[in-house]
């Protein structure tokens, strides 16, 4: 006797968005404007930038005082007479994704220590290249979970609610092993200033 077909519309609907979250590309170095920009320009250059990033959780990941405040607290490098430069616009990028997941002293204590033996460009290529190998990742763990769902028959709700659970405790592993390894290079670099 065949099963019959189970139809899972939330499902169908994570698939959609998990493949425009696979299929985004962050704009590399080479493709950030090297003309110097405005702070308005600057913030809706990054809120289309981030509009585009499937996963927004509808908060604003940039206003003005934010990156004023950076500023101020030396995460991003100072402006020279009020313009933002391509250096500017990857450093925000990269914090506005990460500062969901980690605090920005971590943030900038991981682009520091990067710097010392790569370029910010090529740090944020690596950026790039690692969170979109991250959706990937995700993505296929989820199409994963829609098949065993599909196969064992069970309840939308029920696969659902255990993916995300899944992916959360996923994320705070990430995120409790990404300060340890940010608190060794820290404590790493402070032994050899001591030195």
């Amino acid at each position: 006797m065949k099963r019959p077909t189970m139809h899972y519309p939330l499902l169908d609907e994570l698939k959609e968005w998990g493949e425009a979250k696979i299929n985004y590309r962050f704009p590399r170095w080479e493709q950030l404007p090297q003309i110097e920009l405005y702070m308005d320009q600057m913030v809706a250059l990054l809120e289309g930038q981030f509009r585009q990033f499937p996963g927004d959780t509808g908060s604003k990941l940039i206003t003005p005082s934010m990156i004023n405040n950076y500023v101020k607290q030396k995460v991003i490098p100072p402006t020279v007479k009020k313009r933002y430069s391509r250096t500017h616009i990857a450093y925000l990028i990269m914090i506005c994704n990460l500062k969901p997941v980690l605090p920005i002293a971590t943030i900038q204590a991981m682009i520091e220590g990067q710097l010392e033996v790569r370029t910010l460009g090529e740090i944020y290529n690596h950026f790039c290249d690692e969170q979109e190998d991250a959706s990937s990742y995700t993505m296929e763990l989820a199409r994963e979970e829609g098949r065993a769902l599909r196969d064992n028959a069970g309840s939308q709700q029920e696969m659902l609610s255990s993916f995300s659970l899944k992916m959360a405790t996923l994320a705070i592993a990430g995120k409790i092993l990404a300060e340890k390894i940010t608190g060794l290079e820290m404590n790493e670099q402070a032994e050899k200033e001591v030195k």
